[in-house]
C-alpha cells in the first residue's frame, strides 16, 4: 500500500514511554511501545519507579499497576496506567553486565490513536542511534554509535564531546537508528568514571577514563530472553496489510467498495475520514486509494470496517449492509468504529461501583446460552472503587464480547442480530442511574442502527432487560427468622441469653418460639434457631436460604452469634448459623428519632446505585463521621475499619441512628489495624451483602488463616414490619 502510508513511528524519533517515579511522579527511565497496547523496559526500571534501593533485586513486585506517560509523535504526553504482565529479573553476569533485566506492562486505557509501536530491527556495529531521557523531552536527545554488539550486550559510544551524552534516566529507552527507521535495542546502563575509594565521589575527568560510552540490550537478546520466558507473544501483531495471505474477504469487500465508491472523488473523502478515525497518515496530493489498497486496510486495521460503514451509513445504508456481510468473512474486523468504542467506555466508567460490581451477573442474564471463560467473569474487583482497577476489567470485557456474533432470538427478514456486546450494554443501562443508562439508550440506537438491527429486535432486548432489572430491585424473597436477643452475664463472667422468635414468610412476623424467657446457653439458643428454621426449607427453591435477623440492643451489636454453633444429635452435623445462613443485626432502638427517618428512607432507595462511605482512623470522631454521612446523603452502605473497639461501637451506633441502612465491621480487634473481612466483602453491591458476608464466615471455618476477621453486617430495611417491643429511644434522655 502507497495512499495509506505506514502507521510505525518513522523519521526522527519514536513514540516513548515516561515510567515515573511513583512517589513524586519524576521519570526515572523510559519504554518502548509493543504491538496491543504493551510496552517493553527494564526491570530495574521498574525497581526505580517503585523505590526500591536495590535496582537490581531480582524479586517481582508485589505493586504491579504504575502510572506512567505515553508520548505521540508530536511529543504530547498522555497519562496512562500500566499493569506489569513479564517480568524477567536483572541476574549479574559480572561487576559491569547483567543477563535478563527486561519487563513488558499493558496499558489499561486505551491509547490515542496515532500513537504506534516502531519496528524493531537487529543491532549491527556501526548503527548511529539516538536516545532519549525518560522525560521524552526533545533537548535530551543524546547521539551515539555501536561499537561494539555481540548478540548479548551492545556497547554504544558518544561522538566527540559536545551535546548530550547518555546518562541516568535513559534506561530502558529506545535505541533509535534513524537510518532504518527502527528501534535496534533498549539502553541499559552508562559507564561512568571511577570514583574516589574512601568518598564514593566521582573523580576528577582524565583522558584514560571512559567517556560517553554506554551499553544496551539488542534487539536479538530481547527477542531471546522473551522467547525462554515463554513470552514471545508480546510481539505478535496482526501481519502487515501489504503481505501474506489475502484474506478471505478482500475479494468482496473490494467489490462492494467498487460499486459503492467509484467515484474517486468520494472514495478519497471517505479514506480520509477513515484514517483520521483510526489513526492511519496517508497521501495528501488529492488523490484516491485503488480500490484494492482500500480493501486490504479493512482487513488490516479492526476498526477500518466499522469506521468506514459509520462513515457511509447516513447516505447509503445498503452498501453498509454489504460491507458489513463481506466483513464477516474475516476474522480482523471488529464490532465498533474508535469513536464507538470510546463512546461505550467513557459510559461505562460512569457506571458507579455498586453496579460494576454485578456486570458478571448482568452478563449472565444478558448472554444466558453464551459460553464465556470463567476467568473474564471471576474476581471481586468489579465493584474496586478504583477506578482504573474496574475500567481494566471492563476493557478487556468490551474486547472479548465484540467477538460474539450475537443472540438466538428470531429478527425481521433483511435485519441483523443484535450483537452480544449491544445486548449486554442494554441489560447494564436498565441497571444504572439515569446519567449512564441514558447514554447507554442513546449509543446502542445509534450502533444498532448502523449494523442493521431493526428497531423492534433493540427494543424487545431493552424490554427483556428492564423485566430482569425489575427484578433485581423486588424485595427479597427468602423469609426471615426474627429474634429478639437479650444477654444476660453470670456471676462466673459467662453469658446466657434470653430469645423470642418470630418468622416472617411475607405476610408480617408471626411468634414461633414458645419457650418463654428461660436463659439459654450459645449451643441452646443456635439449636432453638434452627429448629425454627428447618420446616421452612421444605417451601423454598433451590438457591434460597433463610435470614436470620438478630433484634438487638445497642449492647447487642457485638454478641458473636454468627459463630454460635449447635453440634446437632450425636454431634453428627454441625450447624454454624451465620456461616449456614445470612444473619443480620438490627437495632431498632437506634432507629426510633424522627430527624432521620426520611433519611433512611432515600438512602434505602439508591441501594444499588448510591456508592458507599469509609470510616477510618483518617475520618476523626464523631464529628468527623457525621460530617462524611451529611456530605454522602446518597450512600446506603457505610463501612467502618481500622478503629479501634470502643470507638467502632460509637460509630456503627451513630451510622446507624444518622440513617445509614446497611452498615459492614469487623468484631475482630485484629481489625483495628485494617480488617481483610471488610476490605473483601466492602466491594460487593449492597443488596448482596447478606449472603456475602454468610459465604466469607464460611471460609473462615475451612481456611482460617487465609480468611481473617469476624464480619458483622447492620441491615436496617425501611417498611419491613418488626415485632412490636418496648425499645428506649436512644435519643431521649
Amino acid at each position: 500500500m502507497d495512499w495509506f502510508l505506514p502507521v510505525r513511528s518513522t523519521g526522527q524519533r519514536p513514540a516513548t514511554v515516561s515510567v515515573l517515579s511513583q512517589s513524586d511522579r519524576e521519570a526515572v527511565g523510559s519504554g518502548v511501545l509493543l504491538p496491543r497496547a504493551r510496552f517493553l523496559t527494564c526491570a530495574h526500571v521498574i525497581n526505580c519507579a517503585l523505590g526500591k534501593e536495590n535496582t537490581i533485586c531480582a524479586e517481582r513486585p508485589a505493586q504491579e499497576t504504575l502510572k506512567v506517560l505515553v508520548h505521540g509523535p508530536d511529543g504530547e504526553p498522555h497519562a496512562c496506567t500500566a499493569r506489569l504482565a513479564v517480568w524477567i529479573p536483572p541476574g549479574a553476569a559480572n561487576g559491569v553486565e547483567w543477563d535478563g533485566d527486561l519487563a513488558v506492562l499493558e496499558f489499561v486505557e486505551p491509547l490515542p490513536r496515532d500513537v504506534r509501536p516502531p519496528r524493531w530491527q537487529a543491532m549491527a556495529e556501526g548503527q548511529f542511534v539516538r536516545a532519549w531521557h525518560g522525560s521524552g523531552l526533545h533537548a535530551t536527545v543524546a547521539t551515539a554509535r555501536v561499537t561494539s554488539c555481540d548478540g548479548r550486550i551492545g556497547y554504544v559510544d558518544g561522538e566527540g564531546l559536545t551535546g548530550v551524552a547518555i546518562d541516568h534516566g535513559y534506561s530502558g529507552g529506545p535505541l533509535w537508528s534513524g537510518d532504518a527507521g527502527a528501534v535496534v535495542g533498549l539502553v541499559a546502563a552508562a559507564l561512568t568514571p571511577p570514583r574516589h575509594p574512601r568518598y564514593g565521589t566521582p573523580l576528577a575527568y582524565s583522558p584514560e577514563h571512559v567517556a560517553r560510552r554506554s551499553w544496551g540490550i539488542p534487539w536479538q537478546r530481547i527477542r531471546a530472553e522473551l522467547a525462554r520466558a515463554g513470552a514471545e507473544h508480546v510481539l505478535d501483531e496482526p501481519a502487515p496489510a501489504d503481505g501474506g495471505a489475502v484474506d478471505p474477504a478482500h475479494r468482496a469487500l473490494a467489490a462492494v467498495l467498487g460499486r459503492a465508491l467509484a467515484d474517486p472523488v468520494r472514495r478519497a473523502d471517505c479514506a480520509r475520514a477513515v484514517a483520521a478515525r483510526c489513526g492511519h497518515h496517508h497521501r495528501a496530493d488529492g488523490s484516491a486509494p485503488s480500490v484494492d489498497e482500500f480493501a486490504r486496510l479493512l482487513t488490516a486495521d479492526g476498526r477500518a470496517l466499522p469506521a468506514l460503514t459509520e462513515v457511509l451509513h447516513p447516505a447509503a445504508p445498503g452498501a453498509v449492509a454489504e460491507l458489513l456481510a463481506a466483513g464477516r468473512m474475516s476474522g480482523v474486523p471488529r464490532l465498533l468504529s474508535p469513536a464507538e468504542l470510546d463512546e461505550l467506555l467513557a459510559l461505562l466508567g460512569q457506571v458507579p461501583a455498586a453496579t460494576a460490581a454485578r456486570f458478571p451477573s448482568v452478563i449472565r442474564a444478558a448472554l444466558p446460552l453464551a459460553e464465556l471463560p470463567g476467568a473474564l467473569l471471576a474476581g471481586a474487583d468489579w465493584g474496586s472503587p478504583d477506578a482504573t482497577v474496574r475500567m481494566a476489567r471492563i476493557t478487556a470485557l468490551v474486547e472479548y464480547l465484540e467477538g460474539l456474533r450475537g443472540d438466538s432470538h428470531p429478527v425481521p427478514e433483511g435485519t441483523s442480530v443484535v450483537p452480544g456486546l449491544l445486548r449486554v450494554a442494554v441489560y447494564v443501562a436498565a441497571l444504572s442511574p439515569s446519567g449512564p443508562r441514558d447514554g447507554l439508550h442513546g449509543w446502542s440506537t445509534a450502533v444498532a442502527a448502523r449494523l442493521g438491527v431493526h428497531e423492534a429486535a433493540l427494543a424487545e432486548r431493552r424490554a427483556d432487560a428492564h423485566e430482569w432489572a425489575e427484578r433485581q430491585r423486588a424485595p427479597m424473597a427468602a423469609p426471615r427468622v426474627l429474634v429478639r436477643l437479650t444477654a444476660h452475664p453470670d456471676h462466673d463472667g459467662t453469658h446466657h441469653y434470653r430469645l423470642r422468635l418470630w418468622c416472617d414468610e411475607g405476610a408480617g412476623p408471626r411468634r414461633v418460639s414458645d419457650g418463654g424467657d428461660r436463659p439459654r446457653s450459645a449451643a441452646q439458643a443456635a439449636e432453638d434457631i434452627l429448629t425454627v428454621i428447618e420446616p421452612l426449607h421444605r417451601a423454598l427453591p433451590a438457591g434460597i436460604r433463610p435470614v436470620i435477623e438478630l433484634i438487638v440492643d445497642r449492647e447487642g451489636l457485638e454478641v458473636p452469634v454468627d459463630q454460635w454453633e449447635w453440634p446437632g444429635p450425636a454431634g453428627l452435623l454441625p450447624g454454624v448459623l451465620g456461616a449456614e445462613y445470612p444473619l443480620v443485626v438490627n437495632c431498632p432502638e437506634l432507629l426510633r428519632g424522627e430527624r432521620f427517618k426520611a433519611a433512611r428512607r432515600h438512602r434505602w432507595e439508591r441501594l444499588d446505585d448510591g456508592g458507599a462511605v469509609h470510616i477510618d482512623r483518617s475520618t476523626g470522631g464523631k464529628n468527623g463521621v457525621y460530617g462524611l454521612l451529611m456530605d454522602h446523603l446518597d450512600a446506603p452502605l457505610a463501612t467502618v475499619d481500622g478503629v479501634p473497639a470502643d470507638v467502632r461501637v460509637e460509630i456503627v451506633q451513630l451510622c446507624l441512628a444518622m440513617g445509614v441502612p446497611v452498615v459492614v465491621w469487623d468484631r475482630d480487634k485484629a481489625g483495628e489495624s485494617g480488617s481483610p473481612a471488610v476490605r473483601v466483602v466492602a466491594g460487593t453491591p449492597p443488596g448482596r451483602l447478606p449472603e456475602t458476608v454468610r459465604a466469607y464466615r464460611a471460609r473462615t471455618l475451612g481456611r482460617p488463616q487465609a480468611s481473617l476477621g469476624r464480619p458483622v453486617l447492620a441491615w436496617a430495611e425501611p417498611g419491613r414490619e418488626l415485632p412490636q417491643l418496648e425499645l428506649a429511644d436512644p435519643t431521649e434522655p
